[in-house]
């Protein structure tokens, strides 16, 4: 077991690298300890040990105690940290599997920035890429959802993946190595350890008995299959889509014209790489991010905190959390042919004439009046208690962009073009009938186009 130890540690080229490593306590996370210890000095590695402590069971401090003292036997820096992940998944409205990871891997990148590491080794074994798999299966997944856990992904590495817990086992038992015993491993609340204990036992003494290598194969497969979509997908940056600060942008015109089965590869790949969420999305939200395409701007979808967005002609795809709403103040008067900018749009004031009117006239992108009006425009922030009047009453902004599921985030950015105090323009939005085109002379054109959102400045 040494030997392919050794073997993996030097197909990551992991000589004379800073690593860390995620320490349970348990069997796995100990046996990957004493691994790497071994070959510290022949590898020059420099190694530092984390413990999350859950809080979710009764002994977690035990086990925090216990790998703070095993750290100090092996001579090795120890990092630990307690939150209370039951509190966090619930005010996130997350499993708590998933506010667990979402906290630990936290946790894992925060050290590696304190300490300028290079590598998070984790402990995750054969059996877990196939428990992954099934659960994954079962719940409903795509191609990459059969992935399960790779052996390297980025900066994180898993170094016994390919070892069984059988081999862990007698590894523990030959080498007399200590652990701790994490009894909800045998209590079956969670689908994990129902598949571990009850299914998986089914499908190997039933079924097939070598159903962690049938497991470990499709998942390589699966493997290959998502890296030809991913080479295929970045091959339309800069034609299709475009990465800028935290946020992707699709041209939503070009998306039409792409196939249907690539649209929905496209989402998932761009979903997870957002969300780093390894489960990805089920099919029927594919089907309603893809509606969004064909939808009025505004519209958006939310899936754990990434949300899909029509925006002006383009599919937005980002984290919530990390944007950040300021707030940009502008007003223009006195306006003239020339081109106004705020921070989020792009204001181009041109000659136009009849014929194009009579033809575009009916497009909410693009504003038509006549030359007189151009000095009484004014273009501006929205106020409270601002409204639109139409020929049959008048309606609160507020409540327009309510009807238009125009996001919060979004309102008080969007040009507002008064004339005498009257609003006539909410650009791709609505449209008042007041001050249109009344002859056939002078015939301007107003357009205001999107601009990247700057989700940080």
């Amino acid at each position: 077991m040494k030997n392919k130890f050794f073997k993996n540690l030097k197909n990551f080229n992991l000589d004379s690298s800073r690593i860390l490593l995620a320490i349970s306590g348990g069997k796995d996370s100990m046996t990957m300890l004493d691994l790497f210890n071994a070959f510290k000095d022949e590898l020059k590695l420099n190694l530092v040990v984390c413990h999350f402590n859950h809080s979710l069971r009764d002994d977690a401090d035990r086990d925090e105690t216990f790998v703070k003292s095993q750290c100090e036997k092996y001579g090795l820096k120890f990092y630990s940290k307690k939150e209370d992940v039951l509190l966090f998944s619930n005010e996130n409205k997350l499993s708590i599997e998933e506010g667990a990871r979402t906290l630990r891997y936290k946790f894992f990148d925060q050290i590696k920035r304190i300490e300028d590491l290079d590598y998070i080794a984790t402990a995750h074994n054969k059996n877990d890429l196939a428990e992954t798999v099934i659960m994954r299966i079962l719940r409903g997944t795509g191609i990459n959802g059969l992935i399960g856990i790779q052996s390297e992904r980025g900066d994180l590495i898993r170094p016994i993946l390919d070892f069984s817990r059988d081999e862990i086992e007698n590894y523990i038992k030959e080498n007399q190595i200590p652990f701790v015993e994490d009894k909800t491993n045998f209590e079956d609340m969670y689908l994990r350890n129902k598949i571990r204990l009850n299914l998986f036992p089914i499908l190997k003494n039933e079924y097939n008995p070598r159903i962690l290598d049938s497991l470990s194969r499709l998942s390589n497969i699966a493997f290959d299959y998502s890296n030809i979509s991913r080479e295929y997908i970045a091959s339309k940056e800069g034609i299709l889509w475009e990465f800028n600060k935290e946020k992707i942008l699709v041209d939503i015109e070009k998306l039409k014209h792409q196939s249907k089965s690539f649209r929905n590869i496209m989402y998932r790949e761009f979903y997870e790489f957002i969300s780093k969420d390894p489960d990805g999305i089920n099919y029927k939200i594919i089907e309603e991010i893809d509606n969004l395409i064909f939808t009025k701007t505004g519209k958006y979808i939310e899936i754990k905190n990434v949300i899909f967005k029509n925006e002006y002609n383009k599919l937005l795809i980002y984290d919530k959390n990390v944007f950040i709403n300021l707030k940009t103040d502008f007003y223009y008067e006195n306006l003239d042919f020339s081109l106004y900018s705020t921070k989020f749009f792009d204001i181009i004031i041109e000659q136009s004439c009849f014929e194009e009117f009579n033809k575009l006239k009916q497009n909410k992108d693009m504003l038509f009046i006549n030359k007189r009006y151009l000095k009484l425009l004014k273009i501006r922030n929205r106020k409270n208690g601002d409204f639109l009047e139409f020929e049959f009453g008048k309606k609160k902004l507020k409540d327009i962009f309510i009807d238009e599921k125009i996001s919060k985030d979004m309102r008080d950015n969007i040009p507002v073009f008064e004339i005498d105090n009257n609003i006539i323009w909410l650009p791709n939005i609505r449209r008042a009938n007041k001050y249109l085109v009344d002859n056939q002379d002078d015939i301007i054109k107003i357009r205001v186009l999107s601009k990247e959102i700057l989700w940080r400045d």
